[in-house]
């Protein structure tokens, strides 16, 4: 959906120009095919035109149905938030395997994790007025419902997302998206933290051109704390 929407916003203009030429198109259809009706005298003449004014004033409708939905769309379809699922520890159920016993460690091998590595928090992504967060910053604690703010402007504006990923672990996963530009505002409002486990984590903010390019991301760390009884 999300795929949908880019490439709609992205060639919005071209796609009312082809529509409306199209319209343009049908509607000489259809006015050529009543005047051929009115002036039609045999029963042949006036079922053909009938057909050509039915099949034109059909392709009208078609062609202002696709111009509505495509302005609904790009307009007022608003961009996801979505509580997010993040990955907890597992215990480990099968406890220290018994020396010497070649099933068990075979077992273990097996239920063992590829291991992620931990995301690299680098500030080089961040351009203050194009890639920016300024709040909360990096090292702050926050809880409850929060407004992450900044700015997401860059030439060939496209898109962006906000993600988060354990410290532990660079298992991002997009809290907000949104093709509207930010210019020192609210990235994401009224972010409930609540449906995140407590912890340290590292938020990202990712920019992405009209070409689907993803410029480098601004990323910070931040501590999520339990909310307050």
């Amino acid at each position: 959906m999300q795929a949908v929407l880019g490439f709609l916003r992205s060639y919005e203009t071209l796609i009312y120009i082809f529509l409306g030429v199209a319209f343009l198109l049908y509607a000489l259809r259809t006015l050529n095919a009543w005047r051929a009706l009115q002036n039609a005298i045999f029963g042949l003449e006036r079922i053909q035109a009938e057909q050509r004014l039915r099949r034109g004033a059909l392709g009208m409708g078609l062609t202002f149905t696709a111009t509505l939905i495509v302005f609904v769309m790009a307009t007022y379809v608003e961009p996801y938030q979505s509580a997010i699922i993040l990955p907890t520890a597992t215990a480990n159920i099968l406890g220290t395997p018994a020396s010497g016993t070649p099933a068990t460690a075979e077992a273990t091998l097996q239920n063992t994790p590829t291991p992620v590595p931990p995301p690299k928090i680098d500030t080089q992504g961040c351009v203050p007025g194009q890639i920016e967060i300024t709040q909360p910053q990096s090292g702050d604690t926050i809880s409850g419902e929060v407004n992450i703010e900044g700015s997401a402007l860059i030439p060939d504006f496209g898109f962006y997302k906000v993600d988060i990923a354990p410290i532990e672990q660079a298992l991002f996963l997009t809290i907000y998206a949104s093709h509207t530009p930010v210019k020192n505002g609210k990235l994401v409002e009224n972010w409930d933290t609540t449906t995140i486990p407590p912890g340290d984590y590292v938020l990202q903010l990712v920019v992405v051109d009209t070409e689907g390019k993803a410029l480098p991301p601004c990323r910070l760390r931040i501590h999520i704390a339990a909310p307050q009884d």
